[in-house]
């Protein structure tokens, strides 16, 4: 019986000692957020008018001279984690237009970064 137990012990020591090792790292690494910028720009008030107005995008700079417009709204993506989305407008009329910056991470919902009443806004992606 005791080298039946022997055996038994031997075995089950083996056994915890590979079950506890630890995992390779690249099993539980997170994969890589992406982020979704969303560009929103309103002309100030009924009359409110904006033209010559461009934004970063993960392609790089998309610009729009020219044409003026009450409103804008556009989304880009996927970008990385330290993206800096920047808005740029030209010419207005009516006021000063209101630009917002919406950030995504994933799946999520998009959250406001920032709202500005102005010719320029950014925000870096940090979260």
């Amino acid at each position: 019986m005791s080298k039946i137990l022997k055996i038994t012990t031997v075995f089950l020591t083996i056994f915890f000692a590979l079950s506890s090792c630890e995992k390779d790292e690249t099993e539980t690494a997170a994969p890589n957020d992406n982020y979704y910028v969303k560009y929103v720009i309103h002309g100030n008030g009924a009359y409110g008018r904006f033209s010559n107005w461009t934004v970063t995008t993960p392609q790089g700079d998309y610009s729009n001279s020219g044409t003026q417009v009450s409103t804008w709204t556009q989304t880009y993506g996927a970008v990385n984690k330290g993206f800096n989305c920047n808005v740029q407008i030209g010419n207005y009329i009516g006021g000063a237009p209101t630009i917002e910056i919406h950030v995504s991470k994933n799946q999520e919902p998009f959250a406001l970064k920032t709202a500005k009443t102005g010719n320029s806004a950014s925000y870096t992606i940090a979260f």
